[in-house]
């Protein structure tokens, strides 16, 4: 019975605890938005310095190194891209009169179709009055007059005053991403230059006869995590140019900054594929028609077959080690308790929890012997400050002599 109610009391403690520990984190999760940037950063980093630092070159110096190589590629490509979109953009803004007719045009046929066919009374003219639609123009029937689109303006005007908490609330986001994005890379590059030091500070807190367990079980952690993230910025990559090959061969007008959006949005699992193949649908069937819209959507959806069966799985596969569902129902998870941040941590934090549970059942159920250390590629295994060796006191020493 006494056992019993120590275990019970325990368990209590333990819950107790715990729930004031997530209580705290609520009330600090400002900090986890730049801690999350900074970890994505330093598992694209570390690799590169810890090969340079294997070349004698300093930690410090070459995390500097780095940084001006990435941030110089990024700016490189961005001036090699820049005159390409420009070109694209001026085409798009000479073009938009032709796009703002045919997209009033398919407003109104749609709207006009969907009442004959439901019976139903679709309003269409606050879109209408912002694309611009000219009562005085004979080809489209459907638009309102300037009265109404005066009244439809005071109108929005009224929303825009009544949501004006809302606009505050959106002004307040923009800055935390802002601030997201400077703090991000500051903490990444001071975490990187301290990263040994921090690895044997941890790693002389954890007992001496479990130091290669925790290192080896770290070192799968930083593979799975790391290789899950640099994987998937490489699939965004393959997918962003994939698309725009394909955008290109079909001469869909701005090509490449469709493309570009596909692949950036990729990195939105379930959701993203599907923005650039509707963008792409958008823009072919008002500049060229239903027909290059269809291939536009045939595009984006061989491309989506293509990583999903052969580029992601690979990823997956060689990452995080999760089955397709386990990987769509950790999605829905995480975006039904994070939103954003729980769809891009779901799979990681999965797949950690998978290790873990795996390393406690073999290790404490089936008693299975704990690997050796596993040193990743290009990474140094965490060195542990040697312990001081007992000295022999003066009475020892008489003994022996």
């Amino acid at each position: 019975m006494r056992r019993a109610g120590v275990v019970a009391w325990s368990v209590i403690g333990l819950l107790i605890l715990g729930l004031a520990a997530v209580w705290a984190l609520y009330r600090i999760r400002i900090i986890f938005p730049p801690l999350v940037l900074a970890l994505l950063i330093i598992y694209l980093l570390n690799p590169v310095v810890n090969r340079l630092e294997e070349r004698r070159v300093n930690r410090t110096l070459g995390t500097i190194l780095a940084y001006v190589v990435v941030l110089g590629s990024v700016f490189l490509l961005i001036v090699a891209v820049t005159p390409l979109i420009q070109r694209q953009v001026s085409a798009f803004s000479e073009d938009w009169p032709q796009f703002k007719g045919q997209l009033i045009e398919s407003v109104e046929e749609g709207a006009a179709s969907f009442n004959r066919r439901f019976n139903a009374d679709v309003d269409v003219t606050q879109v209408l009055c912002l694309l611009g639609a000219d009562e005085d123009d004979d080809t489209h029937p459907l638009a309102p007059t300037d009265a109404r689109c005066d009244q439809v303006t005071e109108e929005f005007r009224e929303r825009i005053g009544a949501q004006a908490d809302r606009i505050t609330e959106v002004g307040s986001s923009v800055l935390e991403v802002l601030l997201i994005l400077i703090l991000g890379p500051l903490l990444a590059l001071y975490l990187i230059i301290d990263l040994p030091h921090l690895g044997r500070d941890m790693l002389n807190l954890v007992p001496e006869t479990h130091r290669d367990e925790f290192a080896d079980l770290g070192s799968k952690i930083g593979r799975t995590v790391g290789g899950f993230f640099r994987g998937q910025l490489v699939v965004a990559l393959i997918v962003g140019v994939m698309s725009s090959i394909g955008f290109l061969l079909i001469d869909l007008p701005f090509w490449l900054v469709i493309g570009a959006i596909a692949g950036f949005t990729n990195l939105i699992p379930l959701v993203g594929p599907f923005i650039g193949g509707g963008l792409g649908f958008l823009v072919g069937t008002l500049s060229g028609g239903f027909g290059l819209g269809l291939k536009a959507a045939i595009v984006a959806l061989i491309v989506q077959q293509i990583d999903n069966h052969v580029i992601s799985p690979n990823v997956m596969r060689r990452t995080v080690q999760l089955h397709p569902v386990t990987v769509m129902l950790s999605l829905l998870a995480g975006g039904a308790v994070l939103g954003f941040w729980g769809v891009l941590l779901a799979v990681p934090t999965v797949a950690v929890s998978k290790l873990l549970l795996s390393h406690l059942w073999q290790t404490r159920v089936l008693g299975v012997e704990p690997s050796p250390f596993a040193q990743s590629p290009g990474a140094d295994p965490p060195s542990v400050v040697p312990e001081p060796e007992p000295q022999p006191s003066r009475t020892d020493s008489a003994v022996q002599d």
